[in-house]
């Protein structure tokens, strides 16, 4: 977890953030440690779909192009067993479904939960219980601590969130004050900036997420204890095509959960709280594929 995190520099931070992996090639088949096979984009390797700015989860610190966080070494993992190399495509978050879709990757990832609609289009294997709170300025600290305490003020949170779009239309039904503002973002950098240019009043970033930036910079953030909605953080991967690299991800995450490797990375990121024991399958903390 080396690497300190200054998002008043955002403009470097965002550019080196919005690098854009490159990847290709035709379908093909890699064989695993027990011998059947999963088909992926470009023969050997595993391309992810991710914003790249997922914290604690997928990010490059600052003055690093080296992509960290306790998903990429999930994934790494993953990968490793499966005799598969990892390459992360960049692509905004509102974007991963539909690169799903048009098979320029393998699997999504990035923090995304399940809702009615994503599960239309994609299969979720969950790899941690999360939620999202509420980022703000350090001066601001306590200011909001809930959901009606934003009532008339500008909130921001990633563009393609539904799930939080949804809780904020929920907490508008009690707002008296005026409803709850939304501005989307394209990344969590932009939206910090936007939170340090009191462009919004409050940000709304994932659990991990919130505790790792304050940790980072806690002379410019504050967050709460509040959780405006509890959600699992989920892989991709499209519907209708052949599942075996779904059920290959499924299989391996759970090897990962009984032996332990799946918990020392957690640990190594503070994370254990919101560790599973199993994978979810479509939200569904019983679900297998």
């Amino acid at each position: 977890m080396s690497g300190r995190l200054f998002f008043p520099a955002v403009a470097t931070a965002v550019a080196v953030l919005l690098a854009a992996c490159s990847g290709g090639g035709g379908g093909s088949a890699t064989a695993t440690a027990s011998g059947g096979a999963v088909q992926t984009v470009q023969q050997g390797v595993l391309m992810i779909g991710s914003q790249q700015s997922y914290i604690p989860g997928e990010f490059r610190a600052e003055g690093s192009q080296d992509l960290q966080g306790f998903g990429v070494e999930i994934v790494a993992e993953i990968a490793r067993r499966l005799g598969l190399k990892t390459q992360w495509v960049q692509t905004d978050y509102s974007a991963i479904i539909t690169g799903l879709q048009a098979g320029q990757f393998d699997m999504g990832s990035g923090g995304m939960s399940p809702n009615p609609e994503r599960l239309q289009q994609v299969d979720m294997i969950g790899y941690y219980r999360s939620g999202a709170t509420f980022l703000v300025r350090k001066a601001d600290a306590g200011k909001y601590p809930d959901a009606k305490a934003v009532c008339g003020h500008k909130l921001g949170m990633l563009e393609g969130s539904t799930t939080l779009e949804k809780a904020v239309e929920q907490a508008n039904a009690s707002c008296s004050g005026g409803p709850i503002q939304v501005e989307h973002y394209t990344s969590t950098p932009l939206g910090l900036q936007g939170l340090l240019s009191e462009r919004i009043e409050a940000y709304t970033p994932d659990l991990a997420q919130a505790q790792y930036i304050v940790k980072q910079n806690p002379d410019q953030f504050a967050t709460t204890d509040y959780h405006l909605v509890d959600y699992l953080i989920n892989f991709t991967f499209g519907k209708g095509g052949d599942p075996g690299l779904r059920d290959a991800v499924y299989d391996t995450l759970a090897a990962m959960m009984r032996d332990g490797a799946y918990d020392k990375i957690l640990a190594k990121w503070n994370l254990n709280v919101g560790g599973l024991e199993k994978p979810a399958y479509n939200g569904q903390l019983d679900g297998k594929p």
